[in-house]
């Protein structure tokens, strides 16, 4: 399957939504701000943030050369994702 291994294996998500969620998350929206805003629920969202993390280093470089985002909104997405899932999680998620 071609995305085994990746942070989009078996996820009823498009890769657009997964996209559109990244965004929201680079622009400092919350879990469930997101989940306004796209219709997901907020355990769909939070699994997607937690598995972007298992694949930080892809993560990075989808975002960065097919998303075109820059480094700093890359920084600024990892670091709104970490302080979404503090209070669920105490591990350290991005670099």
């Amino acid at each position: 399957m071609e995305t085994k291994g990746t942070p989009l294996y078996r996820k009823h998500l498009s890769k657009p939504e997964i996209i559109n969620i990244c965004k929201h998350l680079v622009e400092k929206n919350g879990i469930r701000s997101i989940e306004r805003l796209t219709g997901h629920y907020r355990d769909t969202i939070g699994n997607l943030i937690e598995d972007l993390a298992l694949h930080a280093e892809l993560v990075n470089s989808i975002l960065l050369h097919d998303v075109e985002l820059g480094q700093f909104e890359v920084d600024e997405m990892c670091e709104n994702s970490q302080q979404n899932l503090i209070p669920h999680h105490s591990t350290k998620l991005f670099f």
